[in-house]
């Protein structure tokens, strides 16, 4: 493990770097430059960093992580690059939340840093199913000098180091100054925006106001001045713009605003301030005598300045006409008719006394029926009590109330608005009644909830989706009583793939769209049915009786999947469903901490059921959590034996029936254990297939028969008629090329192929039937035995059909020979028919010589068992084999020239 820091690159490797860095901001602000103007999500934007940092360092595979409150990690984006160079973004959630040492040095120590082994790196906050990891780099993501979350990228090309680090970091570090910068930008502009709408609103007001009213900064400088105050003071606003307010109000009131202003600053309060009224004030002219006014103060905070309002009553004179009364009047009254929103004043009761137009438009109501408490019944009937509770409760304690609310509709329709409450206050700073400002935000909602709908859900089945599923989860966990139960089910569908590949896209699409409303109607509707993505499907319950019922809601599950789907409106088409079940409940609390344990109990039960052979459900125990803990160590080891070749072939002879001579071998493949037993392919061969590990091994295995037939052969132990059989998977088969690897074996070892035999199951066998690969294998000489003949779903009747040149009776029919007489005919029918078709046949798991004879009079050719010999390593066969006689010329091999 190493850090950035540890040493500083070179001028040249920094210049190199910076400009590396300034090529791709370009590259990043021409590809995402307009959707920051517009808002990069914290998601969207560690998906680009992801993206450059893995084009920067040439890896494979990135992640972010983001620490919560809490300080366990979350999961913000992952980016994986498929081998034909496709970007794919799966969904996942981590292994392990709580911090590990690697993601908690990064965020102490602020500093990146990388490593080249993995192995006891560490590092244990990866996403589930990962690809392996041979290195990573985790650098940290700042934002205005706080850690906002790990950049972790793995599988560079070449190994990490100090430079590619550095350079990493520095791309991160510039990223998030971009980002931040067009954030600012935006936000001022919007602030601006917002100003220039304010200012020319404020104007209004102050144009037509009769009270002069000015404005100052910290510093007690004006910096607003109206006409009233031009008439009071008889001084122009360009003169008084930026002049001191000690020009125009005497020092004892000066001081009294100076020290309202720095409280109010250092409380860090965020709204206006409550007016306060300084009495029998005196306001300052240049050349006339003082005016006797009436001060009304109050402060503003906007950024981090405080602005002081003071708005000049002139109570020189208080006899005011009521022409000017009246003229106030229209002023105020054609403002709020001419306004955009809907406008509403309200006594102290509560009772409206006056509206405006848009008020009427919006509700529906004219004025008449608005006045009074006619005004509530223009609100939704569900909304009108909490609205009115909420709004009374914040005005009486002179705060302002905001909330939405929605609006009766003449036409049916729904009206959502906004709504915004001022109290009025009198002089004495007591409530007279209240502004009430209503704005018409339909389209918003409308707009912001297809949002939701797409963010949450599903394109294509409409359910939600794995986003709003770990919500959903994560809440219903939360609000759990402590005797109550959450049961979450997973879904995962058999035969879905089959489906896409044969009959395309569509049908896929049609049969999980069919899937998800059979799911829904399996269950209640309080029932949480999500799609987590391709045929994986959830379905959490959070009202139950007792804990059987999960048992009953899978079983009814399985069985509706298993009914017949028509696609495209002509086909017929079967798949069934594997189900894990997982429960919080009152007695596992401490075992079911999060949503991510449950999680992961549900795909440890759903596993299960797939090898338990699919279409049926699991629950999950603590022994099955165990099991898959020794499958994944089983796992590990397999990976580790499959790199150091640590298996051994064993060797069990073929002997021809008549004559007691030696026909063959199987190779069969030995574990070697430290102990010095060893572990039988039974115990392994299942993990071999589900990791793919059997296609690397099984051609090692195929090679080193090979190889051993060709020393027995050099040494004389065999003669060129004897053959070695290998055995092979259907993930073997379908591989590709797989033809072509074993003629390069052949050729690489000077092997006849008619001495090679790769034995096949039935099912593998039927499987590849259709394909083209056992012609190929054929082709070149290689022969194919059928195995365990019997024990798949093949008839007799299809015998004829399979291309084979020899049939392996499978042993449970040789072992029940003496105990059930319909072993008897099953076996004489197989070799008889066997024999019609030229097929040649051996017998296996002979462990008594009381078989032979029934096998040797039905005319079966060889046998292998017990009897003859066990499966031995090369170095005991090879001493065996100087006793034995093995034949020189067989029918049971393909032999015409063996010079």
């Amino acid at each position: 493990m190493a850090e950035s820091g540890d040493i500083i690159p070179s001028k040249q490797v920094d210049a190199e770097i910076n400009s590396a860095v300034e090529d791709i901001q370009k590259r990043f602000m021409a590809r995402v430059g307009d959707r920051i103007a517009r808002g990069l999500s914290l998601h969207e934007l560690s998906e680009e960093l992801i993206t450059q940092g893995l084009q920067l360092c040439e890896a494979n595979y990135g992640y972010v992580l983001r620490p919560d409150e809490s300080g366990a990690m979350l999961l913000e984006a992952v980016v994986l690059i498929e081998a034909d160079g496709s970007m794919r973004h799966p969904e996942a959630a981590l292994v392990q939340t709580t911090s590990d040492k690697v993601m908690q040095d990064v965020l102490d120590l602020c500093k990146p840093t990388f490593s080249n082994e993995t192995k006891n790196s560490g590092l244990r906050n990866v996403p589930i199913g990962h690809p392996a990891i041979h290195s990573f780099t985790a650098c940290p993501i700042h934002e205005e000098g706080m850690i906002r979350g790990v950049l972790v990228l793995a599988n560079a090309i070449i190994n990490f180091d100090l430079v590619i680090v550095k350079r990493v970091q520095s791309m991160l570090d510039a990223f998030m100054q971009v980002h931040l910068n067009s954030i600012v930008y935006r936000g001022i502009n919007e602030v601006v925006a917002g100003v220039r709408e304010t200012n020319r609103q404020l104007l209004q007001v102050l144009e037509a106001s009769f009270n002069a009213i000015a404005t100052v900064d910290e510093n007690l400088n004006i910096t607003a001045f109206n006409p009233a105050c031009e008439r009071l003071f008889d001084i122009d606003t360009r003169t008084a713009l930026g002049a001191s307010l000690e020009a125009f109000v005497p020092h004892d009131v000066l001081d009294c605003i100076q020290q309202r202003a720095a409280d109010y600053s250092y409380s860090g309060n965020s709204s206006e301030s409550s007016p306060y009224t300084i009495d029998k004030a005196r306001a300052l002219k240049s050349d006339a005598p003082d005016i006797a006014v009436e001060l009304t103060v109050f402060h503003l905070r906007c950024a981090d300045h405080v602005y002081t309002t003071l708005i000049f009553d002139d109570i020189s004179n208080r006899a005011i006409s009521a022409t000017q009364l009246q003229g106030a009047l229209i002023q105020y009254r054609t403002l709020t008719q001419m306004a955009p929103v809907g406008i509403l004043k309200l006594d102290k009761q509560w009772l409206c006394t006056y509206v405006n137009k848009m008020w009427c438009q919006l509700s529906r109501r004219d004025v008449q029926m608005s006045l009074q408490e006619g005004w509530v019944e223009g609100i939704h009937a569900d909304d009108q009590a909490g609205m009115l509770t909420d709004m009374r409760k914040r005005l009486i304690k002179l705060e302002p109330y905001r909330g939405v609310i929605r609006l009766k509709s003449a036409e049916g329709k729904t009206v959502r608005a906004s709504i915004n409450a001022t109290a009025l206050l009198n002089r004495m700073n007591q409530l007279t009644g209240s502004l009430v400002v209503i704005m018409d935000i339909t389209e918003q909602y409308d707009a912001e909830q297809r949002y939701k709908q797409i963010a949450h859900h599903d394109a294509l089945t409409r359910l939600p989706n794995r986003t709003h599923f770990l919500d959903q989860l994560h809440h219903a966990l939360i609000s759990r009583r402590s005797d109550g139960i959450v049961c979450l089910l997973f879904i995962d569908l058999d035969g879905f793939k089959a489906v896409n590949d044969t009959m395309g896209h569509d049908a896929g699409d049609e049969l999980l769209q069919q899937v998800a409303l059979r799911l829904r109607q399996c269950v209640r509707d309080e029932d949480f049915v999500a799609r987590l993505g391709g045929d994986e499907f959830t379905v959490t319950v959070t009202r139950f009786e007792h804990e059987d019922e999960a048992s009953v809601i899978a079983d009814s599950i399985v069985h509706a999947i298993k009914q017949p789907f028509l696609l495209l409106q002509q086909e017929e088409v079967y798949v069934s469903a594997s189900i894990g079940i997982a429960m919080a409940t009152g007695t596992n609390v401490d075992a079911v901490t999060n949503a991510n344990s449950l999680i992961k109990q549900a795909d440890i039960a759903l596993y299960r059921a797939k090898l338990s052979g699919r279409s049926r459900f699991v629950s999950f125990t603590p022994e099955l959590d165990q099991a898959q803990r020794d499958r994944s160590l089983l796992i590990t080891s397999l990976r580790r034996a499959v790199d150091r070749q640590d298996f051994e072939l064993f060797y069990q002879p073929q002997v021809l029936i008549d004559k007691n001579q030696l026909l063959g071998f199987e190779a069969l493949l030995r574990w070697p254990q430290q102990s010095g037993d060893f572990i039988s392919p039974g115990d392994f061969i299942d993990v071999l297939e589900e990791t793919g590990l059997i296609g690397e091994l099984g051609e090692w295995a195929i090679a080193q028969a090979c190889a051993q037939h060709r020393i027995w052969l050099r040494r004389g132990l065999i003669s060129p008629a004897t053959t070695m059989s290998v055995n092979v998977s259907a993930r073997q088969l379908g591989s590709p090329n797989f033809a072509d690897r074993v003629s390069a074996i052949i050729e690489r070892q000077l092997m006849r192929p008619d001495s090679l035999i790769l034995e096949i199951t039935e099912s593998a066998l039927v499987q590849t039937v259709e394909t083209n690969v056992i012609t190929e294998i054929r082709a070149l000489g290689v022969q194919i035995s059928l195995d365990d003949f019997g024990t798949g779903y093949s008839s007799l009747a299809y015998l004829s059909q399979l291309p084979v040149d020899h049939l392996k009776i499978d042993r449970s029919f040789i072992s029940d020979i003496k105990r059930f007489p319909h072993a008897v005919t099953v076996v004489k029918s197989i070799i008889a028919l066997s024999n019609t078709l030229g097929i040649r046949v051996i017998a296996e798991g002979v462990e008594s010589e009381s078989v032979i004879p029934l096998l040797a009079n039905e005319g079966c050719e060889g046998y292998q068992g017990f009897h003859f010999s066990e499966a031995l390593p090369a170095r005991e066969m090879a001493s065996k084999l100087e006793k034995l006689e093995t034949v020189k010329l067989s029918h049971y091999a393909n032999f015409t020239d063996l010079g």
